[in-house]
């Protein structure tokens, strides 16, 4: 058994462990990362193809100022950025295919554009009485908490049209269905990314940036700052109190610490034998179902190169809930990257990848009337719920009854006498899911960490009495 000793252990490495980690170090506090998986990353992942000379974002792809602390942090690390062009929104349905701005809709029927402004100015409405760092709160807390999103849109949408947006908006953003999740938590979910409009299809267009060399190339800058100090395919299996501090076990090693901060995906905690053990609410997380697909072709046949594509497709026989244009400055080809989520995710698991490739490829031969859609040069997809130490896509979703049941969300550590801090996407009470509140979470994790180990230090050597 090796034995190691240091001021902190972080456990994951994802964007989330590395920026608690990053800002312990600064404070001159000795620290280790530990990480279960082979690579670094966690939800941001760069697939490379050195042969066709690509890369792919095949997890978090986006940041841009909206996103504050990912763009404080992007902006402190010195990571190169890349805007994306102005958006055009393409809308496929079984017999339609319809163009519109992010600030339009693809329908000219009054009605239906005052059905589709009152959904999603009501879900405004309602997220803005959470309050952000204790839903529970809320005064109609306990209603909406026994509610799912499909009772909601059951009393307040009135066309087809319309539900099958809001029930697709429910799928992109939390990677299930309307059924399952909580009224209350998907609420306060949209509060969390700017509202409804700015969330859905019809939006302000804010500027969107991509990271040069992908997403993941920011945490392995990170982890070029912290040098020897992470360590991979080390699965943690246990975490325990002692005598002024902590011990972490994990693949034939030992850590002693003053204090860990468990930086995981919800699936995780239950690998990790933890004492004391975490409440009974930790274990109702749910993962959503995702797929990301991205198709490489000769030729940009979606457009001019003038404007970013994003497709929303809504008819049964595509899988994808969406697509986009995912050509990247540096690639030798266009390609277009086909998110699948929730049900249809679960749908596509079931099929082969070749079958999941020719769905795709149908519904952008059918919006772009293109023959060479049929014929991509390469695919590549991830299915996060294959991910062992990720366990699903792309953040956990709250089902009815958990958020006023038990209280936790956002709690950094969850028992007064433990030296364990939460990090992680799913702990934060800012960008809750996003990498936004995956930073977000580890610099607060970092922050409660630095003032308990200063306060201990302090402790252990009083000043002396004055005579």
């Amino acid at each position: 058994m090796r034995k190691h000793t240091c001021d902190v252990v972080v456990v994951g490495a994802g964007l989330s462990g590395l920026t608690a980690a990053r800002l312990l170090h600064k404070h001159d506090l000795d620290v280790a990362v530990v990480e279960a998986s082979g690579r670094v990353g966690g939800r941001a992942y760069t697939v490379e193809n050195a042969e066709m000379g690509m890369i792919s974002d095949q997890g978090a792809t986006r940041c841009g100022p909206a996103m504050s602390t990912l763009w404080q942090l992007i902006k402190d690390v010195g990571v190169k950025v890349w805007q994306q062009k102005p958006t055009q929104m393409v809308y496929v349905t079984e017999d339609s295919v319809s163009r519109f701005t992010p600030t339009s809709l693809p329908t000219w029927n009054p009605l239906v554009r005052l059905d589709h402004y009152n959904v999603f100015s009501t879900m405004d409405r309602l997220a803005n009485q959470i309050p952000p760092e204790e839903p529970w709160e809320a005064p109609s807390a306990q209603e909406w908490d026994s509610c799912t999103m499909k009772d909601f849109f059951d009393r307040t949408v009135w066309f087809k049209s319309v539900r099958r947006i809001t029930d697709a908006f429910v799928s992109m953003l939390a990677c299930a269905e309307p059924e399952e999740v909580s009224m209350l938590w998907f609420l306060w979910l949209v509060g969390q990314t700017g509202g409804g409009r700015f969330a859905t299809l019809v939006n302000s267009n804010p500027p969107q940036y991509r990271v040069s060399g992908g997403m993941q190339q920011l945490c392995k800058v990170l982890v070029e700052q912290l040098g020897d100090r992470v360590t991979l395919n080390c699965p943690v299996t246990k975490v325990e109190n002692v005598e002024d501090g902590v011990l972490v076990t994990g693949n034939g090693a030992t850590w002693e610490a003053k204090a860990v901060v468990l930086a995981v995906p919800p699936p995780c905690y239950s690998k990790i034998s933890l004492s004391p053990a975490l409440p009974e609410a930790f274990h109702h997380f749910t993962m959503g179902h995702a797929y990301k697909c991205t198709l490489y072709y000769k030729t940009n046949f979606w457009g001019n190169g003038d404007t970013f594509m994003r497709l929303y497709s809504d008819y049964l026989g595509c899988l994808a809930v969406n697509a986009f244009d995912d050509t990247i400055p540096g690639n030798k080809y266009p390609a277009v990257t086909a998110l699948i989520t929730g049900r249809k995710a679960i749908e596509a698991s079931q099929t082969s990848k070749e079958q999941r490739k020719d769905s795709i490829c149908k519904c952008l031969a059918k919006a772009f009337s293109s023959e060479e859609a049929m014929q991509p040069l390469d695919y590549v997809e991830m299915n996060w719920n294959e991910e062992e130490y990720i366990g699903g896509g792309f953040s956990a979703y709250y089902p009815p009854g958990v958020l006023t049941c038990y209280k936790t969300l956002g709690r950094c550590t969850y028992n007064s006498t433990s030296r364990v801090f939460l990090a992680g996407a799913e702990s934060a009470t800012q960008g809750y899911g996003f990498l936004d509140g995956a930073v977000w979470a580890g610099k607060r994790a970092a922050e409660q960490v630095i003032a308990v180990v200063s306060q201990a230090a302090d402790d252990s050597h009083p000043e002396e009495e004055r005579i």
